[in-house]
């Protein structure tokens, strides 16, 4: 027995080719044998012998010309679609289910191959009643139930024991069908046929209920058309023989539905043809060839679809979609999927409950119809998208594919728009329910193309933009520069806090270089001492990654660690989306270099962020955060800009989202009379900022130094930064505090009132 594949499959199967295929291409299949054939049998069935003349008798012969068009149009565009996508790809196990993950994931896949799987099972059902209606013809004493299951019996030994056999009866049956349509041509002479012809009703009544209720019920005429795809494994030249077979079947389907319903307008009246279904008997040359004919078609089509949908289910089941997967998918020694068809089985037997086949017509019409719809929106996403991946061998017009998804999507709503609902519903829970189980995907998929595209086009938009549209697209990117992973590792949650959900970290590794050539770790405080190596870096960005944030890491060489940062800096300001904060860790840092860094970070346009990290206190309980504002005097109005405060403020409501702790905004007011100012201003920036309901304000009535000593306490306090900081006078601030600070700087290229 077959070895079940779960989540994911081998390697070896993305690229081994079964040696009945390669080494023995004589038993391969053509064409005219692999697609045209059975394409053009599954369309040319039931509905063409017992439903067509009904659905004439309702609409009238233009209006079941329009829903034969229409149908054909969905199908012809899907069709097309279709081919296309079949070209560009090797269509593994589950044929269209195949392509569907190839393109979007197994999740997308999954969530669309469970209705085609349905839609499958449902047709066999459908055949079944259709072959039972024949039966009852000829023998109407008979129990339909009894004939129904009686034939389901039949059909579904024969598929368990031999798959095999219904491809083995295709040839004769075509040439039956042939047989058949020659005798219902044959009709219209005197040759046993009609003796005299009607005016054909040009436009019906719809007394069945409606145009879309026909359309409905009729939908399943033109489906049928993945057969070919689903043969892929079985064919010489499938890229070729896939489009050539598959739109030879459709266009061969179209134009026999399209003459025998002008046939039979002319052989019976409206009445006739909506009371009597077997019209196409009474009315052909030899009425025995026509029943032959339908009788034909509708078993082997019933063996067809019985042998095909366990295929899909077990493909399903393979790829982990499905509960229970390592049951559902496997295989006999002889590679056949049993348990799939046991399943399949009792789905189609519980089908048949439905009671007539018009009830099946319309289910399958749904499940086909979402099927369709997914075909052509992962062509059209291909296409739109334009990458150099998407080379298929047969390519369609971007409109083709649009009006297959468009034309899908109306049916959907207009046949039933509370059913159409329920049904994306399931789709989109099964989507998300597939997400979440975080399947693997054993191929590369166009996913990561359409997010390329978007990036790309969105990078294109914003170069287009005036600088100031992106104030109110802000969010926290830092660049650290380090000069060992244990810096990183001593921040790591506080950088989490300051970026977390939708800023990003770019950690910038230096490398200073000694004045004999080589190359050692360096803290930027320190004499030359061994610290851990830079090259982990990478692991640290993935274990923020892990953590859902965007992390990326890379190393430099550098003469010094401010050279190092200002050449970095350099090249990141030419890119796209440069990080907009450097941030640095001041208690590391010489008094130089304290000195320096706002100057870099001022000079490309970058907000600062120099961390002071009290050596007992650290960040302590992680919730209380004092911001410092500075006095207003003279002027107390708030503006779009504020004084070397608007990177404050963001950051501050950044670290609230993340510690969910109270904001105090403090300032020292030395001049009792601009108290009520001073408090005025400060409820008004809380106001007009959004800044959350928690938020405080605190005015103390003394010069900044006292009220620094005299504030709060708090975990973290962040305070303006100097143009130029001292580092003495940070270390005071974080002595009388008690507690770590955070020194900012704006950029001017960000706004909290925004």
């Amino acid at each position: 027995m077959a070895e079940p594949v779960t989540d994911a499959a081998p390697a070896t199967e993305r690229t081994h080719v079964p040696e009945t295929e390669a080494s023995q291409p004589s038993r391969l299949l053509g064409t005219f044998s692999g697609v045209y054939r059975p394409t053009v049998l599954t369309i040319l069935g039931v509905m063409m012998y017992l439903r067509e003349g009904w659905l004439v008798g309702h609409a009238g012969l233009f209006g079941g010309v329009l829903i034969i068009c229409l149908i054909f149009l969905i199908t012809g565009t899907t069709a097309l679609a279709l081919s296309s996508i079949a070209t560009n790809t090797r269509v593994g196990p589950g044929g269209v289910f195949a392509i569907i993950s190839r393109s979007m994931g197994l999740e997308t896949g999954g969530s669309i191959g469970l209705p085609l799987y349905v839609g499958q099972a449902l047709s066999a059902a459908l055949y079944i009643y259709g072959f039972s209606e024949m039966w009852l013809y000829l023998f109407p004493s008979h129990p339909q139930l009894l004939v129904v299951y009686g034939i389901f019996a039949i059909g579904f030994g024969t598929a368990f024991i031999s798959t095999r056999l219904a491809f083995r009866l295709q040839g004769i049956v075509m040439l039956v069908i042939l047989a058949s349509l020659g005798s219902i041509v044959l009709g219209l002479t005197s040759l046993g046929g009609a003796t005299e012809l009607q005016q054909p009703t040009l436009w019906g009544s719809f007394e069945a209920g409606g145009f879309w209720v026909l359309f409905a019920v009729f939908f399943p005429a033109g489906t049928g058309i993945m057969v070919g795809a689903s043969m892929s494994g079985a064919l010489a030249n499938s890229r070729r023989s896939i489009p050539r077979g598959t739109l030879a079947a459709v266009g061969t389907a179209l134009g026999v539905y399209l003459l025998l319903a002008v046939w039979y307008s002319l052989v019976a009246t409206p009445q006739e043809l909506t009371n009597n279904v077997y019209i196409v008997i009474e009315r052909a040359a030899v009425p025995e060839v026509v029943m032959a004919g339908i009788l034909a078609s509708t078993f082997t089509a019933t063996l067809s679809t019985l042998v095909a949908a366990p295929y899909t289910l077990q493909a399903l089941g393979q790829r982990g979609v499905l509960p229970g997967c390592a049951f559902i998918g496997e295989t006999t020694a002889d590679d056949m999927p049993r348990n799939a068809t046991l399943i399949n089985g009792g789905l189609v037997a519980a089908a048949l409950l439905l009671g007539s086949l018009n009830r099946v017509a319309m289910l399958i019409t749904m499940f086909f119809l979402l099927t369709y719809l997914s075909i052509n929106l992962v062509v059209l996403i291909e296409q739109a998208l334009n990458m150099p991946s998407f080379r298929p061998r047969f390519r369609v017009s971007l409109w083709v594919p649009a009006v297959g998804a468009v034309g899908c999507l109306v049916a959907i709503f207009v046949i039933s728009a509370t059913f159409g609902l329920i049904a994306l519903g399931v789709v989109l829970a099964t989507y998300v329910y597939l997400s979440r189980r975080e399947l693997v995907n054993p191929w590369e998929t166009v996913r990561s193309s359409i997010f390329v595209s978007l990036a790309d086009w969105a990078v294109k938009r914003i170069d287009r933009s005036p600088d100031e549209l992106n104030e109110r697209a802000w969010k926290p990117d830092l660049l650290v520069p380090v000069t060992s992973r244990t810096q990183v590792d001593g921040v790591f949650r506080f950088l989490r806090v300051l970026a977390q959900p939708k800023g990003s970290l770019k950690l910038l590794g230096i490398e200073t270089t000694a004045a004999d050539g080589k190359s050692v770790h360096r803290r930027a405080d320190a004499p030359w001492v061994d610290t851990p190596r830079l090259d982990t870096l990478r692991d640290v960005a993935r274990e923020f990654r892990d953590l859902g944030l965007t992390a990326s890491s890379v190393s430099i060489e550098a003469p010094s660690f401010a050279k190092g940062i200002e050449q970095s800096v350099q090249i990141m300001w030419g890119g796209h989306f440069p990080p907009n904060i450097l941030f640095g860790f001041a208690h590391h840092y010489s008094d130089a270099l304290v000195a320096r860094f706002p100057d870099i970070a001022s000079a490309h346009h970058m907000g600062t962020a120099l961390l002071f990290e009290h050596p007992e206190a650290g960040l302590g309980h992680e919730r209380r955060l004092n911001v410092w504002v500075r006095e207003q005097h003279p002027e107390w109005e708030l503006g779009l800009r504020l004084a070397n405060l608007d990177l404050s403020i963001l950051l501050a409501y950044q670290i609230y989202c993340n510690w969910h702790g109270p904001i105090r905004l403090m300032m020292a007011c030395a001049d009792e009379e601009m108290l009520p100012a001073a408090h005025s201003y400060l409820d008004q920036l809380i106001e007009d900022a959004r800044l959350p309901s928690a938020t405080t304000a605190e005015v103390l009535n003394c010069s900044f130094d006292e009220a620094v000593r005299r504030a709060p306490r708090a975990d973290l306090s962040i305070f303006g930064l100097r143009p130029h900081p001292e580092r003495e006078h940070m270390q005071g601030l974080v002595t009388v505090t008690g507690s770590s600070c955070l020194f900012v700087r704006d950029s001017d290229r960000e706004s909290a009132l925004a």
